[in-house]
């Protein structure tokens, strides 16, 4: 593949990121009216498993074929990307507020995912074993926990107190919603295939290292579908459902992902996996923090800020002093 054709690569998948994030998120929203629950929860549930299937894809297969490393570090350095990169581009195009929800529930509970994670690696100090390992029991407990936590939001959705009034939207059928939704969610996959392809295609073109393009390109390139959704999402006056989204998929994707993961292959951890993990627990934290340091209580242009220098400052450290 040429350069030519590698740019030519990158602008198809980035216009088909694009497109299949703008039906997601019409359709999403459209379930969301017909069922009576909140943007927040679909951007939670719906599109976060929507805009994990990369993830999916990348570490089941790479689970299959006993590539342990590859599986993890695909889902911890995807949320990392989520949590700093992404949520701070948003926020610095669009000031974004949290639900009470958002604040004493998701987040806190995609750190405790984290957490969970960090013990049940923990074989070497706490068992006295050889290896750090995430088993298939353990990967049945976490996806066992995701379902869980579906349901929970979902439910409790339906118990919080709706506003009442306020602009009405079309809506489309639920059959129109459904194709929308699901035809994002194939757009999304697909466009994000082509951009990985060319991009890494065009990196290796322009001599970079495999190193620098697996800590940039692949890691920003899988959260690709978060990204371009966020944004959509944003970009129509549904930030409930971009941040839902960046939080819903960084739960899932250590619950789902690296669960399933384990269930088809036990997954060995390495001693670097123990910073990555602390990072992913710190994240969303950080964000709670964040909103409540800010004077009117909102994640405005400053906090997207932070949080992007915050990635850029981790990617640097990753590039010159990660050695495993």
């Amino acid at each position: 593949m040429d350069m030519l054709v590698a740019i030519i690569y990158i602008l198809i998948g980035l216009a088909a990121l694009a497109f299949g994030g703008d039906i997601l998120v019409n359709g999403a929203v459209s379930l969301a009216k017909k069922w009576g629950i909140s943007e927040a929860v679909i951007g939670l549930t719906i599109v976060a498993i929507g805009t994990s299937m990369p993830e999916l894809v990348v570490s089941i297969m790479a689970s299959v074929s006993g590539q342990s490393e590859l599986a993890i570090g695909n889902i911890l350095g995807t949320n990392i990307v989520n949590y700093f990169f992404i949520l701070g581009v948003i926020i610095f195009m669009v000031p974004v507020t949290l639900t009470r929800t958002n604040k004493w529930i998701d987040l806190p509970i995609s750190a405790m995912s984290a957490v969970l994670l960090l013990i049940l690696i923990s074989d070497m100090f706490l068992e006295g074993a050889s290896i750090n390992s995430l088993g298939r029991i353990d990967g049945i407990v976490f996806v066992f926990l995701a379902v869980l936590y579906i349901i929970f939001s979902v439910k409790y959705d339906f118990l919080a107190e709706k506003p009442v009034g306020g602009e009405i939207e079309k809506v489309a059928s639920p059959m129109k919603a459904w194709l929308w939704v699901i035809g994002g969610c194939v757009v999304l996959y697909l466009g994000w295939n082509v951009l990985i392809e060319g991009s890494v295609n065009l990196a290796t073109l322009a001599g970079l290292s495999e190193s620098f393009i697996g800590l940039t390109i692949i890691a920003i390139g899988t959260s690709a579908p978060e990204l371009m959704t966020g944004i959509v999402a944003a970009k129509k006056g549904k930030a409930s459902i971009a941040v839902g989204n960046i939080i819903g998929s960084s739960t899932l994707n250590i619950l789902v992902i690296l669960g399933l993961s384990a269930v088809v292959h036990p997954l060995t951890f390495l001693p670097g996996s123990y910073f990555d993990i602390l990072l992913n627990i710190l994240a969303p934290l950080s964000v709670i923090a964040l909103f409540h340091m800010r004077p009117r209580k909102i994640l405005d242009r400053p906090v997207g800020i932070i949080l992007i220098t915050l990635y850029i400052l981790y990617l640097l450290l990753m590039i010159f002093f990660r050695t495993v």
